[in-house]
């Protein structure tokens, strides 16, 4: 089977070879060809073309995943800071009021150049591997990027004293997030993917997030499945107490952290929801080495009841240090006990 025919496999809950894995090894691309995680390389579509095919290379995993999350936020108006060599982070607000949420305009983000160069990259890298390999184009979900607009302590104390607020800000987001779907999925993506960790438990309340948070990120999923790309949505962090309500988003894969165990999600979700992660990014991947990696693998894939419906993969976003060998004996182990099954 191809990487492409593998996942699409998993994700119908079809027969495949081996489980397919995912490496979310994007950050790591960069210091392969030269460069540094900084926005001249957020700009630059050859530098992220050939980051990104170097490190599939490098890993040999089932999926290269574009991010998208920088180019969203400029086109929101943010105001984020661009650390040397490290994922941008929020600077100072740019919403405070209803009226600022009003302004926000998004009609010609199109032509926003961040949004320019990830489209072009995502034609590049098509181009280059046609359709063999899984194209991912991911994104935050609507409360991530309401913290980069408002700043966390000013959106936790919304959901609580101007809902009305957090309401206006989340739909705002998400129509954004769909009006760039269409492009992207025109481009080459074959799945589209949102993290959204500020609204999960380790944030803010289950009932919050049913009443704030849920209606915005299916807004999104939804109007990501009409594009006809498979969906992937990562709710990230302590996810147990809103397990019964994640899978309402309606996404063809739900991916969790490392706090939850692949083989009870597997489990609540079979036939409905393929699941994904498994993996803890920071004592396995960045504290680990291959062989502590192995077995921590066939660990979790010895729990498994069914080889399809799921994807191995780290437990959240990688920091750049991540080892290189430690993200490819995920992968060699991955198929080396799957294929076992």
């Amino acid at each position: 089977m191809t990487s492409k025919e593998r996942v699409y496999a998993a994700i119908h809950f079809k027969k495949v070879d081996y489980i397919p894995v995912f490496g979310n090894k994007s950050p790591m691309g960069p210091a392969l060809i030269g460069r540094k995680l900084d926005q001249n390389y957020f700009l630059d579509a050859d530098a992220m073309t050939d980051s990104e095919l170097a490190m599939f290379e490098a890993v040999d995993d089932d999926v290269i995943c574009l991010n998208l999350a920088p180019a969203t936020q400029d086109a929101l108006g943010a105001h984020i800071h661009w650390p040397e060599n490290d994922h941008p982070q929020f600077e100072s607000a740019s919403v405070a009021t209803l009226e600022d949420v009003e302004k926000i305009d998004f009609s010609d983000a199109l032509d926003n150049e961040f949004v320019r160069a990830l489209l072009e990259t995502t034609r590049k890298i098509k181009k280059a591997v046609g359709e063999t390999v899984t194209l991912e184009v991911n994104s935050y979900g609507v409360f991530n990027f309401a913290s980069r607009l408002l700043g966390f302590d000013p959106l936790m104390l919304a959901t609580v004293r101007n809902k009305e607020l957090v309401h206006k800000v989340c739909d705002k987001i998400a129509d954004l997030q769909v009006y760039l779907a269409q492009p992207f999925v025109d481009a080459g993506a074959d799945l589209l993917s949102i993290g959204d960790g500020t609204s999960s438990p380790s944030c803010i309340s289950s009932k919050i997030y049913g009443e704030l948070a849920l209606p915005y990120l299916t807004k999104t999923i939804q109007g990501f499945k009409k594009t006809g790309a498979m969906t992937l949505y990562h709710p990230c962090g302590g996810e147990y107490p809103i397990i019964d309500q994640v899978g309402k988003t309606g996404a063809d894969v739900l991916y969790f952290s490392e706090l939850v165990d692949l083989d009870v999600a597997q489990k609540i979700f079979i036939r409905r929801h393929a699941v994904a992660g498994g993996v803890d990014p920071t004592n396995t991947l960045f504290l680990g080495n291959p062989e502590s990696i192995d077995e921590n693998i066939k660990q979790t894939i010895g729990k498994l009841k069914h080889k399809t419906g799921v994807i191995i993969q780290p437990g959240c976003g990688l920091s750049p240090n991540i080892p290189i060998e430690n993200l490819q004996a995920m992968v060699k182990a991955t198929r080396k006990y799957s294929a076992l099954m």
